[in-house]
């Protein structure tokens, strides 16, 4: 009778050890087979010019065997933290600069794919027609981010109009030491500076939110800096990621001639590719 139970127990005991064996395979299996048919692209951008031009390469995309979804941010903030918790596979708003200080602020393992295009800091006006016109009093507004608010300021200082604290990396109005025709500067986010316009002087408008207020810089704009690649735009991934195909996809498609000639043909000037 003993040996009836024993017998008993070692075949249910094998019996389990098969089944169990064959869960974890078919979990395993199904892991693997669920990382093989991730056929679909995630990529945070602004409207314009990321999810207009990533829209305008969807076709392309696809010949390549995935989807793209195009996930589109409204702020500076939101993309970078979306990335690095897993959100989205890419984003496409940035230059470097912002980049390096975000990845050094908030310790995100980020890393840029590939130099897409340079959307040059330029100032409007709907009041005056150069920097000359500015008088005391005058009002001019800045992006409040410290990348590209520091970029304003530094124009401002290399055209005479202000001076800043020595030694100051990325300066922001109250680093301001010299001001001869007391400007009162505005800082405000990005995306506000377009509907900020009629009430100052003047305002550093980042390209994209121009384009996308309808701002026409051949009438508006009265100041434009050259370009040096210093803030071009980057296609971002985090670190681990770089290599994956979905990012190789990703970067042969937004770097061909039919990316470059959307640029050049929709934004005229105001975003230039340097691909």
């Amino acid at each position: 009778m003993y040996q009836k139970k024993s017998l008993l127990k070692k075949i249910l005991g094998f019996t389990l050890s098969i089944s169990l064996g064959v869960f974890s395979i078919g979990c395993s299996s199904t892991s693997n087979t669920s990382e093989e048919n991730d056929k679909k692209i995630v990529v945070g951008a602004m409207q314009v010019p990321g999810g207009e031009l990533l829209n305008h390469l969807k076709s392309d995309i696809e010949k390549e065997g995935y989807e793209l979804e195009v996930v589109i941010f409204n702020d500076y903030n939101t993309p970078n933290t979306a990335l690095a918790e897993g959100d989205i596979d890419a984003n496409l708003f940035q230059h470097k600069p912002f980049l390096n200080e975000c990845i050094e602020k908030q310790n995100f393992d980020l890393t840029p794919v590939v130099d897409l295009y340079e959307v040059p800091l330029q100032a409007y006006s709907n009041k005056i027609k150069s920097f000359d016109d500015l008088k005391s009093g005058s009002k001019f507004a800045l992006p409040n981010d410290p990348t590209n608010g520091s970029r304003a300021l530094k124009m401002l200082e290399n055209e005479g109009i202000i001076k800043i604290k020595e030694g100051v990396s990325l300066p922001s109005a109250k680093d301001i030491v010299e001001n001869p025709k007391n400007i009162e500067f505005i800082e405000a986010e990005a995306n506000q500076l377009p509907s900020l316009l009629p009430d100052v002087d003047a305002a550093f408008i980042n390209g994209n939110f121009a384009v996308a207020a309808g701002l026409d810089a051949s009438k508006q704009s009265i100041y434009a800096p050259e370009t040096d690649n210093t803030y071009v735009n980057i296609l971002a991934c985090r670190t681990e990621d770089k290599n994956s195909e979905k990012i190789q996809v990703l970067k042969k498609v937004l770097s061909s001639d039919k990316s470059r000639e959307f640029i050049q043909e929709n934004y005229k000037g105001i975003i230039i590719p340097v691909f």
